[in-house]
């Protein structure tokens, strides 16, 4: 399940992106791993025989135009814990969808996002199996899939 998530993730963020806050992001490639001023959060899929934890970062300056164009506020008017809401919904909608395209069996559970920190760097994904990244001029998001042992164990 690991493969079907990684396949389809690409094309459910632009969905997610592009469909709920109006935002277009390119896929980007190089090093990444100077990238700084990240904001984070964290959703857990868990199957009976499969589970992962989809790690979202997104550099504030990219989160608070998303989050000013999705409350429909001048950016100057965004506070921090707004942008940590709307980064948890952009991870529970991603992953959402990821289940209801890789899961059609209803198997796995979704978690509830939980905001993971500020001023976190692209480190933060270090040891995760696969990272994406994409951004546009205001910034970069990064998504980090890290497979976990599933309910049962395996």
């Amino acid at each position: 399940m690991l493969e079907k998530v990684s396949q389809n993730l690409t094309s459910v963020i632009s969905e997610v992106l592009e469909t709920m806050f109006f935002v277009f992001l390119e896929p980007q490639s190089g090093n990444l791993s100077l990238s700084t001023n990240f904001v984070g959060a964290k959703v857990v899929i868990e199957g009976p025989d499969f589970g992962c934890v989809l790690e979202f970062l997104a550099q504030f300056g990219l989160l608070q135009q998303i989050t000013s164009d999705f409350l429909g506020l001048d950016q100057e008017e965004v506070s921090l814990e707004q942008c940590q809401d709307v980064l948890k919904e952009i991870g529970n909608m991603v992953s959402g969808n990821l289940v209801n395209i890789c899961d059609p069996e209803a198997l796995c559970k979704l978690g509830i996002p939980t905001f993971s920190g500020t001023s976190l760097t692209a480190a933060e994904l270090d040891g995760c199996d696969e990272t994406f990244a994409y951004g546009s001029d205001d910034g970069i998001l990064l998504v980090g899939l890290r497979s976990i042992a599933g309910t049962s164990g395996n």
